[in-house]
C-alpha cells in the first residue's frame, strides 16, 4: 500500500526538475478531483442536457422574434431542464 510517507521518501532521490514535474502532476490530480466534485454538484441543479443533431432545423428560423417571444422561448427551455 502506498502512503504519503513512501512517496516522500522516494521524492528525496529526485532532482529539482523531476521533482517540479511530480509537483505539477500532483496539482493536476488534485484539481481534477476537485473539478469532478464541482461538476457532480452542478449536475444536481443543472442536469445534463441533450445535444441536438447538427442537421436539425433550428426551432426558430426565418422569423423575427419579439422580446416577449424570446422570453417565452427561454422559459420553455428552462422548463425542460427542471
Amino acid at each position: 500500500m502506498i502512503t504519503a510517507e513512501v512517496i516522500y521518501e522516494k521524492t528525496k532521490e529526485l532532482d529539482a526538475h523531476t521533482l517540479q514535474e511530480v509537483a505539477n502532476f500532483v496539482d493536476f490530480l488534485a484539481n481534477k478531483q476537485h473539478s469532478q466534485k464541482v461538476k457532480k454538484e452542478m449536475r444536481q441543479y443543472f442536469p445534463q442536457g441533450k445535444i441536438e443533431s447538427y442537421d436539425q432545423k433550428p426551432a426558430y428560423s426565418n422569423k423575427i422574434l419579439s422580446i416577449e417571444d424570446m422570453d417565452a422561448a427561454i422559459d420553455y427551455e428552462a422548463g425542460l431542464r427542471k
